[in-house]
Order: C-alpha cells, then sequence, then structure tokens
C-alpha cells in the first residue's frame, strides 16, 4: 500500500480540517436562509457571499423573482406543501381532450410527443423510460414504449385513439396519467398548459447534511421536496438517530449524503448504523455518496471500488488514508458514459476539486461503471503515492439484483461546481 509521509502528510491533515468544515461549535454552518443571504458574511465559510454562494440562487433575493426556497425545501417535520400537481384535467380528466371524451371516430391511430422533466420544469431528462397502455376500439390490449433523448423529447407513433395510461418512470422517479388520442391527430405533451413533469414530492428523499458541500441546493433548483437531516445532535434532525432506525430510513427512495460533517468517520464513531445502510441499498434504496461520504459504500460494498492507499473505512484521517486530491485542481475530464455524454453535449468537461485533501478512488470493481475519468498533472507536497493517471472521478453500481443504485463522485457540488459538474449532477439524480 502507498503512503503519505513527513511533511506531506502534515499537510495533508491540516487541509482535511478544511475539506468539509463545520462551526466552531461543531454545528453544520450554511447559507440557506434569506437573512444569511443577505448580510454581507461569507456564513458556510466556502469562499462565496450572498448571491455569489449557490446556496441562496433558490431566494428571490438573488434572482430578482419571488422564488421562495420553501416552496420546494422540507424539513423532517414532514411538511410538503412545496408538492404539486399542475396537471390539467378537462373533460374526462385526460390530457389532450377537450371535453368531449376519446375521439375514436373513425378508429384508427395517433401521435404522442412531450418532453420528460423535473419538477422545476426547465431541466430534462433522458433515457427515461414512456410507456402507453391500454385498449384499442377493438377491445384488444397494446403496449408502445420509447425512451427521451438527451433533451428529454419523446415520440410514439401508432398509438391507438382512445383514453389511455402513460407512465415515466427514470430512476426512483415516476410520473403516471391518462391520456386521450385522436385518429390521426398528434397530442403534445411538451407546452406549458400539458407537460407532464416528475412531481416535487413525488419520490421520499432523504438528505444528509454536512459541510462545504450541499446537495440540497442542487434539488431545490430542480424542484424536488426533500427531508433534511442534521448533524445537530437534537431532535428528528440527527444523523445518527435517522440512520439508526430502519424503519426510518425504510420510509426513502434515496438518501444523498453530502461530504463533511461526521460521515466520514460514522464506521468508527457510530458502527451500530453501517448494517442499516447496507440493508437498506440492499432492499431497494438508492445511496448517493460525496467526497468522505465514501464510507458509506466502502463499508457496505468493500469490493465495489478500489480506492488508493489504504481503503479501510477506519483509515479516514491516518496518514495512509485515501485523502490524496489536493485543493485548487481543476482538470478537463473524460465522460465515459454514452448516455452522459449525449446529456452534457460533449465528450469532455471541466472538474474543480475546491478544497483538499479529496478522497482518490483508483478503479472500479466489477460490476461498477466509472462514468467520468480525469488525469492530473504534477502534484506537489501531497499525494506522493497518488496515481493521478485516469482516476475514476463518478462511479456508480447496482450490488445485487433488486438493489437500489450506489453513485459515487469525489468532487463536491456546492457552489465550486464548474456548469458541466452542475449539468452532470442533474443527470445523476434522475439515474438513483
Amino acid at each position: 500500500m502507498r503512503s503519505v509521509t513527513g511533511l506531506g502528510w502534515i499537510v495533508a491533515a491540516g487541509l482535511a480540517l478544511l475539506a468539509c468544515s463545520e462551526t466552531s461549535d461543531g454545528g453544520v454552518a450554511t447559507e440557506r436562509t434569506a437573512a444569511a443571504c443577505t448580510n454581507d458574511a461569507d456564513d458556510d465559510g466556502d469562499g462565496y457571499t450572498d448571491c455569489d454562494d449557490q446556496d441562496c440562487w433558490a431566494f428571490a433575493v438573488c434572482q430578482g423573482g419571488d422564488a421562495d426556497a420553501s416552496d420546494v425545501f422540507d424539513d423532517v417535520s414532514g411538511d410538503t406543501s412545496g408538492a404539486s400537481d399542475d396537471t390539467a384535467t378537462p373533460g374526462d380528466g385526460s390530457v389532450g381532450d377537450t371535453g368531449g371524451g376519446a375521439t375514436c371516430e373513425p378508429c384508427g391511430t395517433g401521435t404522442l410527443t412531450g418532453k420528460v422533466c423535473a419538477p422545476s420544469e426547465n431541466v430534462f431528462v433522458n433515457d427515461a423510460l414512456v410507456v402507453v397502455e391500454g385498449v384499442d376500439c377493438d377491445g384488444a390490449a397494446f403496449h408502445r414504449e420509447t425512451r427521451s433523448s438527451a433533451d428529454g423529447a419523446w415520440t410514439l407513433t401508432g398509438v391507438p385513439c382512445g383514453s389511455h395510461t402513460v407512465t415515466i418512470t427514470k430512476g426512483s422517479f415516476a410520473r403516471i396519467f391518462q391520456v386521450t388520442v385522436a385518429t390521426g391527430e398528434t397530442t403534445d405533451l411538451s407546452g406549458a398548459a400539458t407537460k407532464q413533469c416528475f412531481q416535487a414530492g413525488g419520490t421520499p428523499i432523504a438528505v444528509l447534511d454536512g459541510a462545504y458541500d450541499d446537495i440540497g441546493v442542487l434539488l431545490i433548483q430542480l424542484g424536488i421536496a426533500f427531508d433534511e437531516y442534521t448533524d445537530d445532535g437534537t431532535g428528528d434532525g440527527d444523523i445518527v438517530a435517522f440512520l439508526s432506525d430502519p424503519s426510518a430510513l425504510a420510509g426513502y427512495d434515496i438518501v444523498f449524503v453530502n461530504c463533511g460533517g461526521t460521515h466520514g468517520w460514522m464506521p468508527q464513531d457510530h458502527p451500530e448504523v453501517m448494517q442499516h445502510v447496507k440493508d437498506w441499498v440492499l432492499a431497494g434504496g438508492s445511496l448517493y455518496m460525496s467526497d468522505y461520504g465514501w464510507t458509506y459504500g466502502e463499508w457496505s460494498f468493500p469490493d465495489a471500488i478500489e480506492f488508493q492507499q489504504n481503503d479501510s473505512v477506519y483509515s479516514m484521517g491516518s496518514s495512509d488514508s485515501p485523502q490524496l486530491i489536493p485543493g485548487d485542481v481543476t482538470l478537463t475530464a473524460t465522460v465515459a458514459d454514452g448516455n452522459m455524454a449525449a446529456y452534457l453535449g460533449k465528450t469532455t468537461m471541466s472538474v474543480t476539486f475546491d478544497q483538499g485533501p479529496q478522497i482518490a478512488p483508483e478503479a472500479a470493481g466489477a460490476g461498477t461503471f466509472a462514468h467520468v475519468v480525469g488525469t492530473f498533472g504534477p502534484l506537489v507536497g501531497l499525494g506522493t503515492g497518488f496515481n493521478g493517471q485516469n482516476v475514476p472521478l463518478v462511479l456508480s453500481y447496482v450490488p445485487s439484483t433488486g438493489a437500489g443504485r450506489v453513485v459515487y463522485t469525489n468532487f463536491h457540488n456546492d457552489a465550486q461546481a464548474t456548469s458541466d459538474m452542475l449539468t452532470l449532477l442533474h443527470y445523476l439524480v434522475f439515474t438513483l
């Protein structure tokens, strides 16, 4: 195994404290309130102040509009007031119906077209499965399906006339609605009045708060509602209490783990919760891990990703841990996933590592896919045992049949993210 020794490790240990910072009292600093976004201060210490911080972009003061993050952000009290269903229901309740019910005179077929979109309606979802099923005018059951393209667009031709069920699915997300098809006509479901996006609260999601990383802001921008669990150690917000309760975990389809907080040291400090996470994934729950969140996947499925140096979860913070990628590094990475490349519109992307040291994967295990890989140039003072060639930066795997998907990014997703990184994260959310 490789190791970091001498002065290099002293620097690495110091930067480890900076990689995912917390407030001095142990709580996680945030800039996710309107007050914090207008106080001329860098509340979360990420180098961005007020509206320059991505945490503030969901607030009206930073948009020039009347958006309110509370419309789509739920705390653990269970408030789901942000969830909405904008489906119009004229006539017989089917999209495309103008009040007269199904139009099957004469009997024949028509066309359906639309776009798959996030609840925000301005981010589209590719490779979603679109299925229309029903009974034709002769009484025979039919099934038609297609997948959305990189811009979310889809078209189904030869659909029997009548009122039918459309089901759109991608990862843990689903939208089911009725549609009316008229003979010889095209029913367009991509317009403002007929658009059928995934719903804000349609998928139960939990976010485990961290520091220097905030997937919750990205979900807010996508219009996705979620419950947040924090490191404050009190009440329903406590992460350890949440992970200690398998029934609470079972209430969610997806759990996002931000870098920072207690996550890197969870196996050492709270080993009792780790089996619950593994069991939840094997039962179908999908997990996203950022940087120090690697311990959840490595403990549960140690062969899925090979990390550099000592990839034992108990090595976190030690001289031979895989914390090898320094901060202030930006590289051009290669997108190895064809669907992801189509979504990005290119086969390379810019990736920034803002705070260091960050976790360094080495290789994908059997059944694990490396979606993005990058090569690092010469590194000074850190990572003396670091193999910087074709380092996997985004990986995913499904550990067994019937299990959920595990996605790992070793870079952060907060304000320092490049536009390429944000687009990639939009893509990843809907693979879970």
